[in-house]
């Protein structure tokens, strides 16, 4: 039985306020005594010798009970907050005692840990290493954080220990800035909190009342908090967020700590969300339409969590749609402001890669992430390419390389700048979607029904009756992943979408050739791949407003052209052979923001009814949706980068666990957010 809270975005004419942040630095730290890390930011240091995980155990499990309340549990998750990730040393031994308690199996209702850590000075991977490897028991724990640990980017980086049961979300930003983009739902978010800044007087921003009040309107009725210090600022502070403290027994010398707790759920500011109240469902079905990364990813993300899952799928294979190329590339979409769009492209990448990685070693398919060129070609490329060089991303993520570095880089001559990313380059889309579905069917209950086009569905009684051609199924949650399909149903028939055909043409590589140097994706117009079994991908052509799927030879010569004006004179461009009819044509599904759509489906005509009169008074209550039908669509050209985490997302959403996007982010998101936008400026809708 699962309990459903849906999340319902109230727009009040602009989208929500973009974080603009700047990227975030490493923490500065020096090695003092034995293995105890310093920081040159903050004078003080991390924890006290070899007796740091003793003093976390003392300072912050047992200071907030939760041995006793794992056991006394009453939902399937249990979820921390904590200000200042540092070593990452009270997670980890976190870590160890919740698989402990999951071991004894003496709470057969509690299920996973959700621990959200928000950090504005990570440290690199090196000095957490070296700052944890002094304990054993952490061990597992600490080479699963490191090899999914984020470079220095601002946002939510989400972090799976699913042998454990445990999900990290790392927040890198200041912390109050963070909160104020949670997204809380109304019975609030977290059980128990960590506060484990450094001194007050050494770090006073960690230790304001605005950030304690942000935590008390996040926090859940009956949520406990610990701390080291008993600072009067700290218990002024907590008391005046409506925290009743206390006194206890410091750990070691230390004389006195913090503990308290919230008797009574604090009434929130004003949240950018409006939350629906929770269902019951006697079922853990759901289904999917569609067949593609989006299906592919949400069905993993659902099947963790003990869902059953329906896939129907129009076509006699599974990844046939935009999904279906040899070779497509991978690398984010980000720009010079940092805006939410940006943020959400960079850290859905580093998602995307990870999930790659982790997917490959038990069900391997093609791809290469070892470099990715995006070329300097013309005059307004690189105006547009040097706004983001000069950004100040990671190098990690992203860096200028000259001319003559290109080429060495490409393997072969190309002679033009280029901006060069590191961990990006190219995947097998049909082979990637049939490793996670394969991946999911093994871990839960997946049942893929092929040739099975859903037609339309309706509403009866608590479930959704889909109807295709000779049958009828019943759900009670579906989540439509139809690309441009979704347009094809009568309740989304006014999604502002928009098809971009696209034909990506297939290069057979020749022995000897200059070509088969290549190593990493050219991006230009177009883009060009590495060989892999023989074959280049070139492509790719882009016209709007097109559905027809028919095989073009002009788009072959088309695809040429654009390589050919984008890298000049060169003989191995002018020797690619395209008069040949191999190829492969997708159609996108894109939106005019370039946001994907994620969410629970809007109600197009209650929208036009309830928001007619937005621009003089904006309606106080909730959005109107469809309940229980949620969508994941429009993610044009860029599919492989945003759906892992837009799935997991979603998935999060419909169990009412914290979120892994800011809330700016997810107002971008919502089906509605065109249409309420229009009714705000007065202009008509299209429908």
């Amino acid at each position: 039985m699962y309990h459903l809270e849906l999340t319902c975005i109230k727009l009040k004419g602009m989208i929500l306020t973009e974080l603009n942040e700047h990227p975030v630095e490493f923490a500065n730290i020096k090695w003092v005594e034995d293995k105890v890390p310093y920081s040159s930011q903050f004078d003080d240091v991390y924890f006290n010798t070899n007796k740091g995980k003793n003093e976390s155990v003392y300072t912050f499990i047992e200071g907030n009970n939760l041995y006793q309340r794992w056991h006394d549990h009453p939902t399937r998750i249990f979820s921390i907050a904590e200000t200042g990730f540092g070593t990452g040393l009270n997670f980890l031994v976190t870590c160890d005692a919740f698989s402990q308690h999951l071991q004894q199996q003496n709470n057969p209702i509690l299920e996973h840990l959700f621990f959200t850590s928000f950090e504005k000075y990570p440290l690199t991977k090196n000095d957490i290493i070296l700052a944890i490897n002094q304990w054993p028991s952490l061990l597992p724990f600490l080479k699963i954080l490191i090899a999914q640990y984020p470079i220095n980017l601002v946002g939510c980086h989400r972090i799976h220990f699913d042998a454990f049961n445990i999900t990290l979300d790392l927040w890198f930003g200041d912390a109050y800035h963070s909160l104020q983009n949670l997204h809380v739902y109304k019975d609030g978010l977290f059980d128990a909190w960590y506060l484990d800044g450094f001194t007050p007087y050494k770090n006073p921003d960690m230790w304001q009342q605005p950030l304690f009040n942000l935590m008390g309107s996040c926090s859940k009725q009956g949520a406990t908090i610990a701390t080291f210090s008993v600072a009067n600022m700290i218990k002024k502070g907590l008391q005046n967020a409506g925290i009743t403290i206390k006194k206890r027994k410091g750990f070691g010398k230390k004389r006195e700590m913090l503990t308290g707790i919230i008797a009574h759920k604090i009434n929130s500011t004003p949240l950018k969300h409006n939350v629906r109240n929770s269902a019951t469902y006697k079922s853990n079905e759901i289904a999917i339409i569609g067949g593609g990364i989006s299906a592919a990813c949400l069905t993993l993300a659902l099947v963790k969590r003990g869902f059953c899952v329906n896939v129907y799928c129009k076509d006699e294979k599974i990844a046939r749609g935009a999904s279906g190329i040899k070779q497509a590339t991978l690398y984010p979409l980000i720009n010079n402001s940092h805006n939410s769009l940006s943020q959400f492209f960079a850290n859905a990448f580093l998602y995307s890669h990870n999930l790659i990685d982790i997917t490959n070693k038990t069900h391997p398919f093609d791809y290469d992430l070892s470099g990715l060129l995006q070329l300097y070609y013309d005059l307004a490329s690189s105006k547009k390419l040097d706004k983001i060089h000069k950004s100040h991303f990671s190098k990690a993520l992203v860096q200028k390389t000259s001319a003559r570095k290109t080429n060495i880089i490409a393997g072969l001559d190309v002679d033009l700048e280029a901006l060069f990313y590191p961990s990006s380059g190219w995947v097998n889309p049909i082979q990637m979607v049939n490793a996670i579905f394969d991946k999911a069917k093994e871990i839960g209950s997946v049942t893929i029904k092929l040739n099975t086009k859903i037609d339309n569905f309706k509403a009866i009684d608590d479930c959704w009756e889909l109807h295709c051609e000779n049958e009828r199924y019943k759900s009670p949650i579906v989540i439509l992943a139809t690309a441009m399909e979704t347009l094809t149903f009568k309740d989304c028939e006014a999604i502002p979408l928009s098809a971009a055909r696209g034909q990506v043409t297939h290069i057979q590589s020749t022995p000897n050739s200059q070509l088969n140097q290549l190593k990493v994706p050219l991006c230009h117009e177009g883009y060009l791949t590495p060989q892999r079994h023989n074959i280049h991908c070139m492509g790719a052509t882009f016209e709007r407003h097109q559905l027809n799927s028919v095989f073009k030879i002009t788009d072959q010569k088309l695809n040429k052209e654009k390589l050919n004006k984008c890298i000049t004179n060169k003989r191995w461009a002018k020797a690619i052979n395209c008069d040949h009819n191999f190829a492969n044509i997708g159609i996108r599904c894109t939106t005019r923001d370039h946001f994907p759509y994620m969410g629970e489906l809007a109600d197009y005509q209650r929208t036009k009814i309830q928001y007619q009169h937005a621009d003089k008074h904006f309606p106080q209550q909730d959005a109107p949706f469809h309940k229980n039908m949620f969508i994941l669509t429009g993610l044009g050209s860029r599919g492989l980068c945003s759906a892992p985490l837009l799935a997991e997302t979603l998935v999060s959403q419909i169990l009412h666990e914290p979120l892994p996007l800011s809330s700016s982010i997810l107002s971008s998101l919502q089906v509605n957010r065109q249409w309420i936008n229009y009714l705000l400026k007065s202009k008509p809708l299209a429908y």
